[in-house]
C-alpha cells in the first residue's frame, strides 16, 4: 500500500462509487434496525428528555431560522436562538449543528419534521462516514474488502451506539476526507488537493468543538509522520499548499468559532481539568460495549455491569467508556503493523499506529500523560472545551482502521479474498448493537405551542416550572419551536451565570417575587401545567403565594396539557404585590478593622487519613474608590500547585461599601485555568434591586430585601458586633443575584489548638437557609478572637467535596 494510490481510471462508477453506497446504506439500515421503520414515529435515542431532546431543539432552531431568515446565517444572528431570555448567543451554549441543518435541509423543506432530519442525520452518518473511510483506504492502496472493513469499523463501532444521545459526535464523516486531501498534497498534489484539505478539515472542525480538536490532532500526526518523505524539493510547494488549505479552512469555520470565543470571554464558559477527570478514559474503556451490543452486551462480558446488574469495580457505568474497538479490527490492525515492515509505503502504517497511541494515551486525559494533557488544556486553543476526554478515543479508531485495512489487503493477496471476507464478516457480527433503542418522539404540535404561535405581537415566554432539569426543559424548547418566542427556560451544555437565581425565584409560583421577576424580565406570557389556585391556604399565605385572583394573570386559554395566562400589570397591582419589608438586622458596631488589615489562612484538606495543603486564602480591606464608598473587602483565593494540576483558581473577590457596611458594587474576577470570567453586582439599596453581569454589558435585576449584603460585608458587619454566647443573629444575604439566610449562632468561648498551641476562642456557627435546597447543606464552623476585633482564627467547612480547615498564618 502506498503512502497515496490513484484510483486505476479503468474502474466504473459502480465499483467506485454506487457500489460502495450501496452496501453501507444496507449496512446502516441494517445496524440502526428498527429506526429505519421508526422515522417519523420514534426518535433514534435511548432517551427523549434530555440531550436528544435538546439537539432536536438545536437542529430544529437550525432550520427554523435558515429557512424563515436565510440572512441571519451570513450575519451570525442565528447564535441568539430563543432559549435563556435575555441571554445572547445562547446557540452557543452547546454545539451548533449548523453544518447537520444545511446537509438535512432538503429533507426539512419537504417535510418541516426536525425528528424525522434528526433520524435521518443518525442514518446519513453512518453511510457518509463509511464512505469517507472507505475512499480514503482505496487512495492509500486497500483492497476493496480493505476498504470495506476501514469504512465499517470506522462507521459502526460501538462507540456510535454509545453516543447516539449526541447527534453531533456522529459527523466525523469529513476526517477521512481530510487525511486524504492531506496525503495528496504531501505526494505533490494540485491546487485543488489543498483547496479539498481546507474544505474538508475546515467542515469537520464545523461539525462540532470535539471534531475540531480531533481533526487538528489527526492532521498533525499525519504531517509529522508523512511530510518527511516529500523531498527538499517539495517543501516550497508543500508550504504553499498547506497555507492556501489553512486560508480556506479558517474561513470556513471563522465564522463559526467567533461567537463561541466572544462567549467564552464574556462568561468565563471553558472546562477545567477536574471536570475532565471525571469523565476520562481508563484502558478497561476499551473493553466495554453497550449493552445492545449482540455478542458482548447480552453476554454481559464487556459491559459495566454484571447479569445481576451490579457495577464491576473496574469498570466504569457510563457511556463516555465504552470505547472497545473490536478483537476483529485489533486482530488486522496487528498483521498492518505487520506487514509494514515489509510493504511498499509502510511510513503510513507506522503514522497511524503513532495516531492510534496518541488518542489512546490522549484519551485517559490526565491518568495518561497528566502533564501533557495539562499543558494541552491550557494552553492549545479548544482543549479548554473539552469535558470527556474519553471522546478523543475516536482517534484510535482512525488510526486502527487505516491500519485494519492494510491488514485485510494482506490476508486476501497472502490467503485469498475468501478468508477477507471471512474477517470482514467477523467485525460486522462484533459491532452489531440491535435493536437500537428507540424512545418517543417529542410533541412537535402541541395546542399551547399553536396558540402562542397565533397570539398577535411578540412577547416573552416563560414555561411552569422553571428547574435546572433537563427533561422539563428541553420538553419547553421543543415547543418553543411552534412559535419561536423567547423563553426564560433553557438547558445546554452551558448556562447563563443568573440562571441559579431564577430558579431559585421561580420555585414557587406565584409569588411577588416570581411576579415582580416575571415584571423585570417583560415575559408576557406563563404557561403553567395545571390551573393556579384561586385561593390559598393560610401555610401557603405564609409562604408568600398568592391567589391567582390577587395576581396579574390573565388565563388565555386552557388545554388539557398547560394553562396559558398573559401579565397584565396596572399601578394598583403594582401596590397589591409591594409585600411588607422583613425586619432589617441591626445597624454595625464600631469598626474593629482598618483599611491595610490582610490576613491570610492556610486552607488543608482534611478529609482523607491525613491533612494536605490545598491552597491559601486571604481575605483583608483597602481603600474603597469614593467617599461615600471607602471601604473595599476583598478576599483572594489560590490552589495548591497538587491540586491545580487538576483545578487551577487564582480567584479574587470585592466588594466596596459604605461605613454601614451594605454593599455598593460586589465584584468578582475568576482565573481558573483557561476560564476567565469578571462579574459586577450593582447594589441599588433605595431600589432593592441588584443588577448582575459582565462590566460595562446587558444585566439581570434581582430584587433584595433592606438590610441584605453580599457575603463579604456580611462577614465584616459580624465582626463588628458585641458577641455573647447563646446570640443569634439572622442576616439576609444576596451573592451574584441568589438570596438566601445566613442564621448565625454565637456558641460561646472554646479553646482550639492553633499553630501547635492552644488558644482561647470564640465558636460560631453560621447555618445556610437557601430558599432551594439542592445538597446536603454545608456545616461551617469559624473561631473568632475573643477581643473586640474579632479576627477568624480558624474555620472547618464540611460539603460534597469533602472537610477542609482553614488555619490563620502566623497565629497565635
Amino acid at each position: 500500500m502506498s503512502p497515496v494510490a490513484e484510483t486505476p481510471s479503468g474502474q466504473s462508477w459502480a465499483s467506485r462509487v454506487w457500489r460502495p453506497l450501496a452496501v453501507y446504506a444496507a449496512v446502516a439500515l441494517v445496524f440502526s434496525w428498527p429506526l429505519v421503520v421508526s422515522l417519523r414515529t420514534h426518535l433514534g435515542a435511548p432517551e427523549g428528555p434530555g440531550d436528544p431532546y435538546l439537539n432536536v431543539w438545536i437542529l430544529g432552531w437550525d432550520l427554523r431560522t435558515i429557512t424563515t431568515h436565510p440572512a441571519w446565517l451570513l450575519s451570525g444572528r442565528i447564535f441568539d436562538a430563543n432559549i435563556f431570555y435575555p441571554a445572547a448567543s445562547t446557540l452557543a451554549y452547546s454545539d451548533h449543528q449548523i453544518l447537520q441543518a444545511l446537509l438535512v435541509l432538503p429533507v426539512y423543506l419537504v417535510s418541516r419534521d426536525p425528528v424525522l432530519c434528526y433520524n435521518v442525520l443518525l442514518i446519513g452518518s453512518l453511510i457518509a462516514s463509511g464512505l469517507a473511510m472507505h475512499a480514503l483506504a482505496r487512495s492509500v492502496g486497500a483492497a476493496p474488502i480493505g476498504a470495506y472493513v476501514a469504512g465499517i469499523a470506522w462507521a459502526c463501532w460501538p462507540f456510535r451506539v454509545a453516543h447516539l444521545i449526541h447527534l453531533q459526535l456522529q459527523a466525523l464523516y469529513f476526517l477521512p476526507l481530510a487525511i486524504l486531501f492531506l496525503l495528496r498534497v504531501i505526494a505533490g498534489g494540485r491546487r485543488r488537493d489543498a483547496i479539498g484539505l481546507g474544505l474538508a478539515a475546515g467542515l469537520q472542525a464545523m461539525a462540532s468543538i470535539y471534531s475540531g480538536v480531533m481533526t487538528a490532532i489527526t492532521l498533525t500526526v499525519i504531517f509529522a509522520g508523512m511530510a518527511g518523505g516529500a523531498g527538499r524539493q517539495r517543501w516550497k510547494s508543500l508550504l504553499g499548499g498547506l497555507a492556501l488549505a489553512a486560508v480556506i479552512g479558517v474561513l470556513v469555520v471563522a465564522p463559526i468559532v467567533w461567537p463561541y470565543w466572544r462567549l467564552q470571554q464574556e462568561e468565563g464558559f471553558a472546562r477545567n481539568l477536574y471536570d475532565a477527570r471525571r469523565q476520562e478514559a481508563n484502558l478497561a474503556s476499551y473493553l466495554q460495549v453497550p449493552e445492545q451490543n449482540v455478542i458482548y452486551g447480552r453476554t454481559h462480558l464487556l459491559t459495566a455491569r454484571d447479569s445481576s446488574g451490579a457495577v464491576r469495580p473496574w469498570r466504569r457505568d457510563d457511556l463516555e467508556n465504552e470505547l472497545f474497538p473490536g478483537l476483529a479490527l485489533l486482530l488486522l490492525a496487528a498483521v498492518g503493523v505487520f506487514s509494514s515492515r515489509h510493504e511498499t509505503g509502510s511510513r503510513l502504517g507506522w503514522t497511524a499506529l503513532a495516531l492510534a497511541s496518541i488518542g489512546l494515551v490522549l484519551s485517559l486525559g490526565t491518568g495518561g500523560t497528566g502533564p501533557v494533557f495539562a499543558w494541552l488544556h491550557r494552553f492549545v486553543f479548544g482543549f479548554q472545551a473539552v469535558r470527556a476526554p474519553a471522546r478523543l478515543g475516536v482517534l484510535v479508531a482512525c488510526g486502527l482502521a487505516i491500519l485494519a485495512a492494510r491488514g485485510a489487503t494482506t490476508i486476501e493477496r497472502r490467503f485469498g479474498r475468501r478468508w477477507a471476507v471471512v474477517v470482514l464478516a467477523v467485525i460486522c457480527v462484533e459491532y452489531a448493537s440491535m435493536p437500537w433503542p428507540l424512545a418517543a418522539r417529542p410533541a412537535l404540535t402541541t395546542p399551547v405551542g399553536q396558540w402562542l404561535a397565533r397570539a398577535p405581537d411578540d412577547g416573552v415566554v416563560l414555561y411552569l416550572p422553571l428547574t435546572n432539569d433537563a427533561r422539563a426543559n428541553t420538553v419547553s424548547m421543543v415547543d418553543s419551536l411552534q412559535h419561536g418566542r423567547p423563553i426564560v427556560n433553557g438547558y445546554s451544555g452551558q448556562r447563563p451565570s443568573y440562571f441559579a437565581g431564577l430558579v431559585d425565584t421561580f420555585t414557587a409560583f406565584p409569588t411577588a417575587d416570581a411576579l415582580w421577576a416575571l415584571h423585570d424580565l417583560e415575559v408576557r406570557f406563563v404557561v403553567a401545567p395545571a390551573p393556579l389556585a384561586t385561593d390559598v391556604s393560610p401555610d401557603d399565605s405564609r409562604r408568600g403565594l398568592l391567589a391567582a385572583r390577587d395576581a396579574p394573570l390573565v388565563e388565555r386559554a386552557r388545554f388539557p396539557e398547560g394553562v396559558i395566562y398573559e401579565l397584565s400589570w396596572s399601578p394598583e397591582i403594582e401596590a397589591r404585590l409591594t409585600p411588607p419589608a422583613p425586619p432589617a438586622p441591626p445597624p454595625p458596631g464600631p469598626l474593629t478593622f482598618h483599611v491595610g488589615e490582610q490576613h491570610t489562612y492556610d486552607v488543608r484538606w482534611v478529609s482523607g487519613p491525613m491533612g494536605v495543603s490545598a491552597g491559601q486564602i486571604s481575605l483583608g480591606v483597602e481603600q474603597g474608590p469614593s467617599d461615600d464608598r471607602p471601604l473595599r473587602f476583598f478576599a483572594t483565593a489560590e490552589t495548591a500547585p497538587w491540586i491545580a494540576q487538576f483545578f487551577e483558581a487564582h480567584d479574587r473577590f470585592e466588594t466596596t461599601a459604605g461605613l454601614d457596611l451594605l454593599p455598593g458594587v460586589q465584584g468578582r474576577k475568576l482565573h481558573e485555568g483557561r476560564r476567565e470570567l469578571t462579574r459586577d453586582a450593582t447594589f441599588d439599596a433605595a431600589a432593592g434591586m441588584v443588577h448582575v453581569g459582565p462590566p460595562n454589558g446587558p444585566t439581570m435585576a434581582f430584587r433584595f430585601s433592606p438590610g441584605t449584603r453580599d457575603p463579604l460585608t456580611a462577614f465584616f458587619y459580624i465582626r463588628t458586633l458585641p458577641l455573647a454566647a447563646g446570640d443569634s443573629i439572622v442576616l439576609p444575604i444576596n451573592d451574584n443575584g441568589r438570596n438566601y439566610t445566613v442564621n448565625v449562632r454565637v456558641v460561646g468561648p472554646e479553646r482550639i489548638s492553633l499553630g501547635g498551641q492552644t488558644v482561647d476562642a470564640l465558636r460560631i456557627e453560621p447555618a445556610v437557609v437557601a430558599r432551594v435546597s439542592r445538597h446536603a447543606p454545608i456545616e461551617v464552623v469559624v473561631w473568632l478572637s475573643p477581643d473586640p476585633a474579632h479576627r477568624v482564627l480558624a474555620a472547618d467547612i464540611g460539603a460534597r467535596f469533602g472537610r477542609v480547615r482553614l488555619e490563620l498564618t502566623g497565629a497565635p
